[in-house]
Order: structure tokens, then sequence, then C-alpha cells
């Protein structure tokens, strides 16, 4: 009976992040199948999501589900941040909130798409007038409208881009003269380019110079939209019909995000990206979430489609899809695609009612009765920067047999005496290691709440791993393992309370049992 010790280093377990896809197949361990509040850090770790810092002192009125979040930048270059919620509009100044209604109708909904338009701010919202408002200074009114074209009370989707508001009115797609947001007098009648029948619009986006419109089935991308011809006549003077995408389109209004170099949509399918290929002159449409799309359309189908929300961290480089009623958030990190195609993906255990980006990249979120704004490492901070929740990362691999690493040892039992876990940051936090084997998921577990004592130092820890980095320093965790198996899982949880956390490195030691 082999005898030999072998060991398994593992380096930033779970770089490629999530699959679920996979869960119960074997897996290379820098594969995750499950990633609660984790991000991929700059050097490819998982590392812990931040939280959440409060802008407001005081909550809005009886706490109602923030669910909309833009901000206004008017002709003087001056911004402010404003929001939805509680059938009214406030805009969020320091730390308070007020409200700025205005004279508009009073609203019965509060799933407002807001957009900056010649220097004003304007909003669509299903079974409301649009509204607008003119200075940062100022209040909402409603728009009075003219022309033969004018919006319905039934518009929810609208855009600001080539000099015009468009707006989707069942299956027409209507636009406004330039610059004027009050007069209406061209349509297109989408019917009539819709692929395989009938379609419901959904969504507008503006990508390298064209206009997409979105239905639920099929995807329409319009060249010269600067001069869309007057009475919606498809000929060569006006805007025309280039492209037109069958079998996918985008089924939630706010999952639409332009990241500069494409569009990240949710589709029925799952969450997908729509990249122009010059050399081609096509656009293909790409899975982006093909590592957990089981998983996540159980969600989607579970969900109110007018209440997902996402967001773009430009400064981070992810997108984040809110699920309100599953109370998760999907992460994906754009920095880099992996080879299928598709993004590192690692799930929130907290949901947004609202999700938003301003000019200088901060992130901001929806919730009951707050804007918070993406910061710290504790979640519903004050906004005085007191209090505060903790959260817990929970990371686990796939199956793997160590193979991978040691050929020689396929197809044996292995008996495991130590794992040694080394982390960037976590001194004062709750460390959790577990192990399980063979399909099985009874974790055994070891915790321990880390101390500056576990802090590796120079020329004591080993060469390059205990060092300091960023205002950061490595600890290294040895915990002693227990039972046998053919095929190991491990997984690493660690509670987060104020300090970030990244996976380093995992190293495992077993001896080699009977052969299966």
């Amino acid at each position: 009976m082999p005898k030999q010790l072998i060991s398994a280093s593992v380096s930033a377990p779970g770089f490629l992040g999530l699959n679920t896809q996979r869960k119960a197949d074997i897996l290379n361990y820098q594969w995750a199948t499950k990633a609660d509040n984790c991000v991929i850090d700059d050097s490819g770790r998982m590392a812990a999501r931040k939280g959440y810092r409060r802008n407001n002192t005081t909550a809005i009125t009886a706490s109602p589900d923030v669910k909309s979040i833009h901000e206004y930048v008017d002709a003087s270059g001056s911004t402010l941040l404003i929001c939805a919620a509680g059938n009214a509009v406030y805009k969020s100044v320091t730390t308070t909130m007020t409200d700025i209604t205005g004279t508009a109708t009073t609203p019965t909904a509060d799933n407002w798409k807001f957009q900056n338009f010649n220097g004003k701010c304007v909003g669509f919202q299903a079974s409301h007038a649009p509204i607008v408002i003119s200075t940062v200074g100022g209040s909402f009114a409603d728009i009075t409208l003219s022309g033969t074209q004018q919006p319905s009370t039934a518009a929810n989707e609208f855009l600001a881009a080539f000099g015009r508001l468009w707006c989707l009115d069942g299956t027409d797609l209507k636009y406004s003269d330039a610059l004027d947001e009050t007069a209406w007098n061209g349509v297109f009648d989408l019917t009539t380019v819709f692929l395989n029948g009938m379609d419901e619009p959904t969504g507008l986006a503006e990508f390298n110079g064209h206009l997409i419109v979105f239905g639920k089935r099929t995807i329409t991308v319009w060249n010269n939209p600067w001069s869309p011809s007057g009475g919606g006549t498809l000929d060569t003077s006006g805007m025309t019909l280039v492209e037109n995408i069958g079998g996918v389109g985008c089924i939630a209004r706010d999952s639409i995000q332009h990241i500069g170099t494409d569009i990240i949509f949710l589709s029925s399918q799952g969450i997908r990206s729509l990249g122009r290929t010059i050399q081609e002159k096509s656009m293909p449409v790409n899975d982006l979430s093909k590592n957990i799309n089981d998983e996540l359309n159980v969600l989607i189908n579970t969900e109110v489609k007018a209440d997902i929300k996402s967001g773009y961290n430009k400064l981070e480089g992810f997108y984040l899809i809110s699920l309100p009623l599953s109370g998760v958030c999907y992460y994906f990190d754009l920095r880099s695609q992996l080879q299928d195609g598709s993004y590192r993906v690692a799930k929130w255990t907290t949901s947004f009612t609202a999700i938003a980006s301003d000019v200088a990249d901060n992130l901001y979120f929806g919730t009951a009765g707050y804007v918070s704004k993406y910061r710290d490492y504790l979640d519903a901070v004050l906004a005085d920067g007191t209090g505060g929740n903790s959260y817990s990362i929970d990371y686990e691999s796939g199956w793997n047999d160590l193979s991978s690493e040691n050929q020689q040892v396929q197809g044996y039992i292995k008996l495991p005496k130590k794992i040694s876990v080394r982390l960037l940051g976590g001194a004062g936090q709750t460390l959790n290691v577990k192990w399980a084997f063979d399909y099985e998921d009874s974790f055994n577990s070891f915790s321990k709440t880390l101390s500056s004592d576990d802090q590796a130092k120079y020329n004591v820890a080993e060469y390059n791993i205990g060092e300091y980095s960023g205002g950061f320093i490595f600890n290294k965790v040895n915990a002693p393992m227990s039972r046998s198996g053919q095929f190991l899982k491990f997984g690493i949880s660690i509670t987060i309370n104020g300090g970030t956390v990244a996976i380093q490195q995992v190293d495992m030691y077993s001896k080699l049992g009977r052969m299966v």
C-alpha cells in the first residue's frame, strides 16, 4: 500500500470564478462552486466585496424601497443625485433627502428611468406622464407634449441620444424633435421589422453610432439615427435598419449597461453581450453567464422583471445585476474574458432595489429608505461612518482527486493530514476551513479567530509569502484534517468586519491509502 506523503498547492483558488454548471463534476481547484460575497481582486484572487455606507442620515419616511437612482448633470456642469421612493422624487444633498417631485403629477410608483438631455433631466415611467427638471436647484414638472406622435402613458423605456429623445410606446419607436423634449413628430412601426412574428419592445441603447432596439426575442440595429426620416419610411435618406438578430433579446429594461466597448443585458437565456465585430460588419451575441446559467435562470423566472436592476463599476471593472425577490446579486468581472468567452462570476448574498454610478465612478445602491455608496467593509454603515453589519465570504472548490498535481495518485484513497491557508488580511476575524469527500457535502471544519500573532513576519515566514503588500499583511493558518476519500472538496469562509480579505494560496498534505 503506498504510504508516500503527497502535497497539492493551489495558488489563488477560485480565480476562474463560480461554476455551478459543473458542480457535480471533477473541477480544477481554480474554479469555485460557491463564491458568496466575493470579488476578483486586481491580483486575480478571490477577495471580499466592499460593503455600503448610507448617504442620508434619516430614512425616507416609512422607509420605502429606493427604486431609481440617477446623477443629473445640468447645462452648467453642476451635478445632483436624485432618487425615487415612496411615490416621490428626492434629491440627495450631503446627508439630507429633499422632496423635488414639484408640480409633477403625484407618482403612484417609483420605477422611473431618468436621462440627462440638453441640460435637463427627463423621466419616463409606465402609467405616468413624462417629467422634467431644468436645473439642479429646481423641481420636477410634467412635460407639456406637442406634435403628431406624442408618447402615451404606456411608454416605459426611453433614451437620450443623437440629439433626440427616443421612446418605446407599445410596438412603436417614437422620437422627439432635435433638442426638444416637448415636440414629438416621428415614429417607426417595429412590427414591420420583428423577426419570428410579434415581439414586445423592452429596451434602447446607443452603440458605436447606432441605435439599438431590444425586444424580448429580437434585437434591431439602426443606422443614421441623427437624421430619422419623417414618417418612419425605411429609405436611404434617413434612418435604416442594418442588423436584425432573432432568437435573443432583453427581458429587463434596467439590466442594460453600456460598458464603453460593449453592451451587457439580461436575456431569457442569461447575461449576454452585444459586441461589434468591425471586420465582419456584424454584431454577434455572446453568453457571459454560461457557467451559472441553470442557477441564474431558475432565479430570474421568479423575479418581477421590472424590479431587476443592474450597474457598472468602471473603476473596479464589474457588472452587477440584482435580483430583489431572490435576495442576491451576481457579480461579473469584466476585466478579462475566460477562454470560453464568459466572464468570472461571484454571488453576493444581498440585493438592492436600485443601482447607479456617477461621473466620478462612485457606485450607489438603493435599499429601504436609503441611498448608499459602495465602500468600506461593513454593510449598512451609518452616514457618519459608525455602525454597520458584518458579513461573510464563503468559498467552496469543486471536487478533485489531486491528480492534476500528482498523476500517480489517481484512483487512490487520500488520507488527509493538514491544510494550510494563506490569506491577505484577516487579523481579528474568524476563519473557517472545511473539507468534504466523495460528492457528499457533509463538511468537517476547523475554525480560528486570527490575531496579530498569526501574521507572517519578515525573516520568519516563508520567503515571498509573509510580506507587506498595500498596507496589509499575510496570515497563515494550518488546520489538521480528518476522514478520507478519493475526491476532495475544500472551502474557506471568513467574517468580514471592517477589513478586506483575499485568499492567496491553499496547500494540502495527504498520504495515499489503498487503490479504489
